[in-house]
């Protein structure tokens, strides 16, 4: 699951139950048989059973949100609820705009119309995943699908064009679908901290929105690359871990060349471990790859 730092809705209720619980059992299957083949079997293997179960996630998404309002085109449907029109015609105006872009940079073509579901309020979106009510993310990418906090939860602008302005320039939309397209191309086999800085470092090209400066943590110890790996989300200080994450990803395009990046992308997608891409695409294993990382940034700090 990818989250866009600072979103969820309630499950929809009536008759859309009982297929829910069944998709949900059948989920629970193939996670289970997902996290079997991690362990036990080669990595192109567990690419094509992700890829599975992404699109058994997906059309479980599909389903549960039919009862929803619906807009779409050649390219994505947008789920919203009565009374966010506006803001769905924006968040599917976003990703039209965003999209082609995205994909031009990833040399990826989606196969299927890409789900959008735009949540009214941050509650809603949390309870979507059954997390707290506390969580504060405005973007969430998980299994083919894009959940959107509605522009008008977060945008204290009464002027459409304002809103619209800043719902391009620091919403969502570019990150996530990022997001989308790393997953598609590495199969899911991707560490967290490296899709974050990757779906960061597209985003700030796009956009010109970071979430931190570099001059911000000068003097600050790096979080260990093996604790990136292992625990991203539990980092304390998530601002350092993302914008570490991201420092990372220029680094490897300053140094190596923005082809080096499409390359582990490939070798991802292909079944190798991120000490193996990296091995493969700059010659050096993450823990050396890791201390030319700290001596380019020092020279920027």
């Amino acid at each position: 699951m990818n989250i866009y730092p600072l979103i969820k809705t309630q499950s929809p209720p009536g008759t859309g139950q009982l297929m829910l619980w069944f998709w949900l059992k059948i989920m629970a299957v193939f996670v289970a048989l997902v996290f079997v083949l991690v362990i036990r079997v080669p990595g192109q293997i567990r690419g094509y059973v992700y890829h599975i179960f992404r699109e058994a996630a997906r059309a479980q998404a599909m389903i549960s949100t039919r009862h929803m309002l619906t807009l779409s085109d050649g390219h994505f449907l947008v789920r919203y609820y009565p009374g966010d029109a506006d803001s769905a015609r924006l968040v599917l105006k976003a990703a039209r705009e965003f999209y082609p872009l995205v994909a031009r940079d990833f040399r990826f073509s989606a196969g299927k119309k890409i789900l959008l579901v735009v949540h009214p309020t941050r509650e809603s979106l949390n309870a979507s995943f059954g997390w707290p009510a506390s969580e504060s993310a405005m973007g969430v990418y998980w299994a083919g699908v894009i959940r959107v906090l509605s522009p008008r939860a977060w945008i204290d602008a009464r002027d459409p064009q304002k809103v619209e302005e800043v719902f391009v320039g620091s919403g969502p939309v570019a990150h996530e679908l990022t997001h989308l397209v790393v997953d598609y191309l590495t199969r899911g086999n991707v560490p967290r901290w490296f899709t974050e800085g990757v779906a960061q470092y597209e985003e700030y090209r796009l956009t010109g929105f970071r979430f931190a400066g570099t001059g911000d943590f000068a003097g600050q110890p790096l979080y260990d690359f093996g604790e990136m790996e292992r625990n991203f989300d539990e980092l304390p200080n998530q601002t350092l871990a993302y914008w570490q994450s991201l420092a990372v990803v220029e680094y490897l395009v300053e140094v190596y060349g923005e082809e080096s990046l499409h390359k582990i992308l490939a070798a991802l997608g292909q079944g190798r471990d991120m000490n193996g891409a990296l091995q493969q695409v700059t010659g050096r294993d993450l823990d050396r790859f890791a201390a030319g990382f700290r001596s380019w940034l020092g020279q920027k700090l």
